[in-house]
């Protein structure tokens, strides 16, 4: 199968894929698989902080079913669907041949590059298309509502509620909303960020973005997008070695195409700091974490306070790959997504395919730091991983709702 990632800068082969595991503590009951819980139903409300590639940080509150864990699952875009690892995946250890809970599979779908959750807390899905490459499946914007999520079973497909499409797409890969619920896309093929405002995202059509963001000097290949506590919003230039932040102030409110100087440009610091930069999230603290996909395959934190600034900052953390079981930890990572409590799940895109989650007390030192599980094997169905967030946990055939707020 043809690869849709926008990898052109990594020279990493891709083969088979491989089982993963989780670094989140105790072993809770194994749910059967391709079933989803749904937390949704009469219990404890829980605030739950989702942060992903494509996120700010921001709280959601979630209905705790009574007896079920109040862990979020980790969603993952795997460029043909969407699966699911539940708490059960989740609180494993080592190396870990994890089944998914959920298995998003839609007809809608062409190749899924990002997922992220929405302030109602419905599922949105960057779909890349196969336009850029010659194909004739035309990106897309889909989502997909808890009930939606809730009905599928193996091997039915899921149908989106909502679908957006745009002329202005080339190749958008990820997304995160801000405070008013608008969602800003970044598009590495028009090197631009698009934002849609949250009226625009409330039926299907072919839309113009209300805002098309361009940087001076230009994006080069934008791909994570994350917004901080201040409003800012951070962009990773995948085919480069930048980082650039956008200060709330500068941010365009006008309709149409802007053209804006960022306000901070993180550079590397001849260390391999930034290496075709991939995902970005930051953390309940400020500090910004990005992965690298090219060599050295690391993921790194910059402190807040080297976020003031343009320059070449030394990362406070640099995590690097380690072998666990004989696979690596890291290959090419991708996606990356912190949880409520700070830990953090790390995509790898090439060979073996896994998800490294890291528990908070292993993120302080760096080094090749072995993570408490490694998601890895064939029946996690990885086969081209993208991007990842934390969300709610969906059973099949739950019922109920559940609801989000933003503090971002």
């Amino acid at each position: 199968m043809a690869l849709q990632h926008n990898h052109e800068t990594s020279t990493i082969s891709r083969s088979a894929e491989k089982p993963l595991s989780s670094p989140f503590g105790s072993s809770l009951g194994k749910i059967n698989s391709y079933h989803h819980v749904l937390a949704a139903f009469s219990g404890a409300i829980l605030a739950v902080t989702m942060l992903g590639c494509g996120s700010s940080y921001s709280k959601t509150a979630i209905t705790i079913p009574t007896g079920q864990t109040s862990r979020p699952s980790l969603w993952v875009a795997n460029n043909e669907n969407v699966v699911e690892f539940g708490p059960t995946e989740l609180s494993a250890q080592g190396s870990t041949a994890a089944v998914p809970e959920l298995v998003v599979n839609s007809s809608a779908f062409a190749a899924p590059q990002g997922v992220v959750f929405g302030p109602a807390g419905n599922l949105w899905v960057v779909d890349g298309g196969t336009m850029h490459k010659g194909g004739n499946s035309k990106p897309a914007l889909l989502q997909f509502t808890s009930s939606n999520l809730a009905g599928i079973q193996a091997p039915v497909a899921a149908s989106p509620n909502i679908t957006v499409n745009s002329s202005a797409f080339v190749f958008p890969q990820q997304a995160v909303f801000d405070r008013m619920g608008n969602l800003w896309v970044s598009d590495s093929g028009a090197n631009a960020v698009f934002e849609f405002t949250s009226s625009q995202l409330k039926s299907s059509g072919t839309l113009a973005p209300n805002i098309t963001l361009m940087s001076s000097p230009a994006f080069s290949g934008p791909l994570g997008i994350a917004f901080d506590s201040d409003g800012g919003l951070w962009v990773s230039n995948h085919n480069a070695t930048t980082i650039f932040g956008f200060s709330a102030s500068t941010l365009p409110t006008a309709m149409g195409s802007t053209t804006v100087t960022p306000t901070t440009v993180l550079s590397d610091d001849g260390k391999q700091s930034i290496q075709s930069p991939w995902g970005l999230a930051f953390d309940s603290s400020g500090n910004l974490w990005s992965s690298n996909s090219n060599t050295p395959s690391s993921v790194v934190q910059f402190s807040k306070a080297s976020l003031a600034g343009s320059g070449n900052p030394t990362p406070a953390i640099t995590l690097t790959s380690a072998n666990v079981s004989g696979d690596a930890s890291l290959n090419a990572p991708g996606g990356l997504a912190l949880d409520n409590t700070g830990n953090l799940a790390v995509v790898s895109t090439a060979n073996p395919f896994g998800i490294a989650l890291y528990g908070t007390s292993q993120l302080s030192a760096g080094g090749a730091v072995a993570p408490n599980a490694l998601l890895v094997g064939d029946v996690t169905t990885l086969s081209s991983p993208a991007g990842c967030v934390f969300g709610p946990t969906i059973t099949y055939g739950s019922s109920g709702i559940y609801t989000t707020s933003r503090s971002n």
